[in-house]
């Protein structure tokens, strides 16, 4: 089985199992993607992320998350496997990512968003020697029931025989459409 329709069969599972969520669509300078959220129930989400390099690279990741709230403040700590096929690369693993995004409301209309995961080598498989992603980013409402989220993202892979493989390293808008 390829790696897309793997893809495709992983994002039906998690649309079908995830109870309250939604789709959304990613455009970067060298990529793009598509990407499936919904809650478990009201204290745990899961989310499946499919982004295309236009190197002919491909990238999914499977994510479990305890959502959170302080005050204002949201987010969700989890974890994430991520899988890589490098395309012309020949950088083919992947790694599993521990960490967490935030969520802080300026208004009714625009959220300050950032995210943070690392895998280490111990986690690496593959060709792959570890993995570094972070955002930041700022979302405005557009109805109650979509956004437009505009920021800079870097999702990095680290070779086992040296060199990095920068997946994205740049800007992004996101369209996202709650169901």
């Amino acid at each position: 089985m390829n790696f897309r329709m793997l893809a495709a069969v992983a994002l039906l599972g998690v649309s079908g199992t995830a109870s309250a969520g939604g789709v959304a669509f990613q455009f970067g300078e060298d990529t793009f993607g598509v990407s499936v959220a919904g809650d478990l129930n009201s204290d745990t989400s899961a989310q499946f992320d499919w982004l295309h390099h236009e190197d002919g690279a491909d990238m999914a990741a499977l994510g479990l998350f305890a959502n959170g709230q302080r005050g204002t403040l949201s987010g969700r700590v989890g974890v994430k496997a991520i899988g890589l096929d490098g395309g012309d690369t020949d950088l083919d693993g992947g790694a599993v990512a521990f960490g967490g995004d935030l969520s802080f409301p300026l208004n009714e209309i625009v959220n300050l968003r950032a995210g943070l995961y690392y895998g280490p080598d111990a986690t690496a498989f593959g060709d792959v020697d570890g993995y570094q992603e972070w955002s930041m980013s700022a979302e405005f409402a557009i109805f109650q029931n979509s956004a437009l989220q505009i920021g800079y993202a870097e999702y990095e892979f680290d070779a086992d025989e040296g060199g990095k493989f920068e997946f994205e390293d740049g800007l992004f808008v996101r369209l996202q459409l709650r169901l």
